[in-house]
């Protein structure tokens, strides 16, 4: 680390040489001197895209519960794809309790019809998917099943009869969360059973 004396207080992104340079010029750019949680979080609202992805991948490494609870902010969002990337690569340890939580919300969006089977979880399984299931508290793993086991019961949603592309839009939304968790439900059963 002393080669990186920028990230002090825990966070160490590993970033490639280009991605940490680009991301001290986005902090300083906007005045922000040290990578701080919420000097990250400030970042996170920049009105370019690759300032935001630099966020993104730098909370994601930071892995605290405010730094998940606003990447989880993201999904279904146009910035959906930049969280999932930060989710994957570095795969937050706090996740656990702000993704049950925000899974549960969205569950109940879901079902009070105010959002769509993929705009509710498309991108929750998504990072599920990107989630250490052994860094998960075993309650809120429990949970987040019980929950990804829902989703994938889920049956089409009935849509316009005169519109076929909706029909076809449905049918491929449910059938990407059907994917999704029934692969989430596949990892975990197989984490369970091996020796």
């Amino acid at each position: 680390m002393a080669d990186r004396p920028f990230f002090q207080d825990g966070v160490k992104p590993d970033f490639s040489a280009k991605e940490l340079e680009k991301l001290q010029v986005a902090l300083a750019a906007k005045g922000l001197e040290r990578p701080d949680e919420a000097a990250l979080l400030e970042l996170a609202e920049a009105k370019k895209k690759p300032q935001r992805k630099l966020a993104y991948l730098a909370l994601a490494e930071l892995g605290s519960e405010a730094a998940v609870r606003r990447l989880l902010e993201e999904l279904g969002f146009a910035d959906e794809d930049a969280v999932c990337e930060a989710f994957r690569r570095f795969r937050p340890e706090q996740a656990g309790k702000p993704l049950v939580a925000f899974a549960e919300q969205k569950w109940k969006q879901y079902e009070n019809l105010s959002l769509t089977i993929g705009l509710a979880f498309e991108g929750v399984l998504t990072a599920c998917a990107c989630i250490d299931p052994d860094t998960l508290e075993p309650q809120a793993l429990k949970r987040l099943l019980d929950i990804v086991r829902q989703a994938a019961a889920v049956d089409p949603e009935p849509v316009d009869p005169n519109n076929p592309y909706a029909r076809i839009e449905a049918k491929l939304e449910l059938e990407r969360v059907h994917a999704l968790a029934a692969g989430i439900l596949r990892e975990s059963t197989e984490r369970r059973t091996r020796p």
